[in-house]
């Protein structure tokens, strides 16, 4: 069985077929909308008051989870690409040394 980092308690995604995932490896609601080969994601996480939200193309779908979970650290963001898929990631911050 294959598992995603959104099937644990600790997990929290926007899949590409329009619906958020958290702790579930089968379904979750419906969130902002499909997406499968372009596009620019937006994620923005407040970590003071533990909400996460995400964009699509500079469409804000609004807030897609609360939870206090999301005001703990640390933070690891993570990007899951199926088949021969790509990404670009940009932060605004210098990429390490070692790139």
């Amino acid at each position: 069985m294959n598992s995603s980092f959104s099937d644990y308690e600790f997990g929290f995604a926007y899949y590409g077929l329009g619906q958020l995932r958290h702790n579930s490896n089968a379904s979750g609601p419906q969130y902002g909308k499909k997406f499968k080969k372009e596009g620019v994601l937006g994620v923005f996480l407040d970590m003071n008051r533990g909400i996460l939200s995400f964009a699509l193309n500079g469409d804000y779908f609004g807030v897609a989870y609360t939870n206090d979970a999301l005001k703990k650290g640390p933070i690891f963001p993570a990007v899951s690409l199926l088949h021969c898929a790509g990404c670009k990631i940009v932060t605004g911050l210098k990429p390490p040394t070692y790139f």
